[in-house]
């Protein structure tokens, strides 16, 4: 282990919970509806429309006293006065069964710390899952293992892969429900804020266990949709929008933390240390860099997050705050888009493999683009970005066209429908080139005349 270069997150599963004794219950407890009880499906339904864009809905009051004594113990701040009455619904968390994001609207009726898509679901993680076994001590065990994981990642005595190597103990909404009254979005805030400042350092040098980026192990952990595997499913095509969503809402800087922690580690494979620290490493710290630009994609592909980073809390975008609000992200985007891009045009030959980190960037650009237009905060984004010429091509024949597909479907591409995708978006670039020097054409032998 010591000779290991760095560690990755895996797409590895582990059940969040402890070992408990097996139940002698056979019947499998009732599927109780978790956001609005005795609501009929289409009620539900509106209800599911209308907490998409909002934090919380009211709910009963939790133990803030015992909270806020334990967040003050690792050193953050108490629950706020405002959050007594607000209880953790309003995002749907995923199914903890097929891992469908956004869609767990029911949890159990015994430990109500188990969320379905549906009672088929529910079911089958009674009989084939575990949670028949898991159910009697699932509550107790959520509680231990949400405020035990905040408390191993706010310990900054520890080296950063001990901080984070755990954080699929909170796969499970339960516990990441518990984790979040007790400081998860404080600690990951300081997490990304540090990535931000140190991790070049890390991956320079030190030991291995220092070799970590923290933004590539939450997005890839805490925040990847499809997490569980008892259905026999490991692939990994969106995100959690639910989470991300409400950690860009806790904070005015949480989502510019993020985004400036991942552009930084999309930076370390440019560095010369880096490579020159032989192609395995720099494999490795490519690869990295690589996930946090894709899991990018994976955010601006989901609509209820996308409208957080671009309008912010406000649900009517005409108001002038909201205007501000989302002129401000639009500059701010943009500033930090060209910083990058300029980074990627000094690059020397090899440092980005494949022009894989470019193509990721541009087709970020994109997607920010296409949510800027559809939520009328900017018109034209790309046209505030310094690109070369030839990068220019490269953004209409194959950013835009990547980046607009994965909107349309929700989901990452397949290769087939990538290339499907660029082949018609090179068709389309070629045909508006051919208009436009057709135009100037005509304009100019009319003034010949």
């Amino acid at each position: 282990q010591q000779q290991k270069i760095l560690v990755r997150p895996t797409a590895r599963r582990s059940l969040a919970c402890l070992p408990a004794e097996p139940s002698n219950a056979t019947t499998v407890p009732v599927l109780t509806n978790t956001i609005m009880p005795n609501a009929s499906d289409k009620a539900l339904d509106k209800l599911v429309d209308f907490v998409a864009n909002h934090d919380f809905v009211a709910g009963e009051e939790r133990n803030v006293e015992k909270i806020s004594a334990e967040r003050q113990a690792l050193g953050l701040a108490p629950l706020a006065p405002d959050e007594r009455h607000l209880n953790y619904v309003a995002n749907i968390p995923s199914c903890d069964f097929c891992g469908k994001p956004e869609a767990g609207k029911h949890h159990c009726s015994r430990c109500k710390c188990a969320f379905y898509c549906s009672a088929e679901c529910q079911k089958k993680d009674w009989k084939i899952g575990g949670h028949k076994a898991d159910c009697p001590q699932h509550q107790e065990t959520c509680q231990a293992l949400g405020r035990q994981t905040v408390a191993d990642m706010a310990d900054e005595s520890k080296a950063p892969l001990l901080r984070v190597q755990k954080l699929e103990r909170l796969d499970g909404e339960g516990a990441y429900r518990v984790a979040v009254d007790h400081g998860l979005h404080d600690v990951i805030l300081k997490m990304l804020k540090d990535d931000a400042e140190t991790a070049l350092v890390h991956f320079r040098g030190g030991q291995s266990l220092d070799r970590v980026s923290y933004a590539h192990f939450i997005m890839m952990t805490l925040w990847r949709g499809q997490r569980h595997a008892r259905a026999g499913s490991t692939s990994f095509g969106k995100c959690d929008g639910g989470r991300v969503k409400r950690f860009i809402r806790s904070s005015t800087q949480a989502f510019p933390a993020l985004w400036e922690a991942c552009l930084a580690v999309a930076n370390i494979p440019l560095d010369d240390v880096i490579y020159r620290a032989g192609p395995a490493y720099h494999r490795e710290v490519h690869q990295i860099a690589r996930d946090c630009l894709a899991g990018f994609s994976q955010i601006f592909t989901n609509e209820g997050v996308s409208k957080a980073i671009l309008c912010g809390p406000y649900k009517d975008k005409d108001n002038d705050e909201a205007v501000a609000f989302g002129q401000d992200r639009v500059e701010y985007l943009a500033m930090t888009t060209n910083r990058i891009i300029k980074v990627f045009n000094g690059a020397k030959e090899g440092r980005d493999v494949g022009d894989v980190l470019e193509g990721y960037t541009y087709q970020n650009t994109a997607m920010i683009a296409h949510r800027a237009r559809e939520y009328g905060v900017e018109k034209d984004f790309a046209s505030r970005l310094e690109m070369k010429p030839e990068s220019k091509v490269l953004y209409h024949t194959v950013a835009v066209p990547l980046g607009e597909g994965m909107i349309k479907k929700g989901f990452a591409l397949s290769g087939a429908e990538a290339q499907a995708a660029m082949r018609a978006g090179a068709a389309q670039y070629k045909e508006e080139m051919n208009r436009k020097t057709g135009k100037k054409k005509g304009k100019g032998k009319k003034g010949r005349r």
